[in-house]
């Protein structure tokens, strides 16, 4: 297997157009790796440069501790699954999937065996692991289908099938959910993580959807604008995003942002966003920011409906505020619910017991342990 490195990697259009700027990241080996950001963020040229269909202007590409920024993309020993599937039509299933053996994996032992006389070997060594492929992905019975007979699933195995019979060191996947309905990529990202824990090859994962993100990498890394912003596991991501963007990127619903200040009230640092306050503890960083706008971030699973028994106890104008409900989403397992508190509107999702309406006043709670502050210049988080 192989551990895959980007150092100081930049990537430049024409004459001033950044798709990669100084990237530095390390992608260990056997790890699935998700890259993840906006259209236009860099993720995708990052992931050609690795396979070699797009040359780093500047910085170094390493496989396995061997820089390869000049090493043919048939020698890298990679294998890509492109958005498209890119399969040949006028091949049957089973021809899709041994063509890369037949060209590239077998090459030598071709040679040798051609010149001991013993072609029947080839084909069975071909056959064996064309149809272990076939077995792994559950397409085994649709190896003599053209693509045009195949559903957009079975399309996405075949097009599996065809880089895991290679066994390369490297799996590199671009967006190869996308062309998939909502169900079946739900079904599919499990299928792609149960083969990963079986190959156990190292996986590179491009994908624009954060639930992708959050759900199949080990790691994520979020970029935006060619660079990148943070990389560590989702639940830390989650928790403690490294800036506003990573923030308001990862999550779903997204974080709620609210301008605000800090000062000080009865000796204690406090957050006022102009319609409510909430207090903050003396160890934090932002209590010595007293008179700094700052901006507050809270996520919509940390608001609560005060009148309901909730994770978090209510403290009375300390971690409650008023807002009007304007707009109520229901989602079977809960509401996601818009509000309007002072010149803010936030979003909230609450549990179906509630029994606030729209266009009425209620009072919500704030999880104190979970909100976000951001330097309202920098963007940085304030920790």
């Amino acid at each position: 297997m192989a551990a895959v490195a980007f150092r100081n990697v930049t990537k430049v259009f024409g004459k001033d157009v950044f798709a990669v700027n100084d990237l530095n990241l390390e992608i260990r080996d056997k790890e699935f790796m998700v890259l993840v950001g906006p259209s236009g963020c860099g993720k995708t040229t990052a992931l050609r440069m690795i396979a070699g269909l797009e040359e780093a202007t500047g910085g170094d590409i390493v496989i396995n501790d061997v820089r390869v920024n000049d090493v043919p993309p048939k020698d890298r020993d990679i294998a890509m699954v492109f958005q498209n599937y890119a399969l040949y039509p006028h091949m049957n299933v089973y021809d899709n999937i041994a063509f890369g053996l037949r060209l590239r994996e077998l090459k030598g032992f071709f040679w040798q065996l051609t010149h001991m006389g013993d072609a029947k070997q080839i084909k069975q060594d071909i056959d064996a692991r064309v149809r272990e492929a076939a077995t792994m992905l559950g397409i085994e019975q649709l190896l003599h289908r053209r693509p045009k007979e195949l559903s957009g699933g079975q399309r996405q195995r075949v097009a599996l099938g065809r880089a895991i019979v290679r066994k390369p060191k490297v799996f590199l996947m671009d967006e190869p959910l996308s062309n998939l309905d909502a169900k079946l990529r739900i079904q599919t990202r499990a299928e792609l993580i149960r083969l990963h824990r079986s190959l156990g090859i190292t996986t590179i994962y491009v994908t624009h959807d954060q639930v992708e993100a959050m759900t199949m990498g080990q790691r994520i890394a979020i970029m935006k604008d060619g660079i990148l912003q943070q990389c560590d596991t989702p639940d830390v991501v989650y928790k403690s995003p490294a800036n506003r963007f990573v923030a308001g990127f990862i999550g779903s619903p997204p974080m709620n942002f609210l301008g605000a200040t800090i000062r000080e009230d009865g000796g204690k640092a406090v957050v006022d966003t102009g319609a409510f306050v909430l207090p903050l503890p003396a160890s934090h960083p932002a209590a010595a920011m007293v008179g700094k706008e700052i901006v507050l971030g809270i996520r919509p699973e940390d608001i609560y409906d005060a009148a309901m028994n909730n994770p978090v106890a209510t403290v009375q104008g300390v971690n409650t505020f008023d807002a009007k409900v304007d707009v109520i989403e229901p989602l079977g397992h809960q509401y996601v619910v818009y509000l309007a508190a002072g010149p803010h509107n936030m979003l909230a999702s609450i549990d179906t017991g509630t029994r606030i309406k729209e266009n009425s006043p209620s009072q919500f709670i704030v999880n104190l342990d979970a909100i976000h502050l951001f330097d309202k210049q920098t963007e940085a988080a304030i920790r």
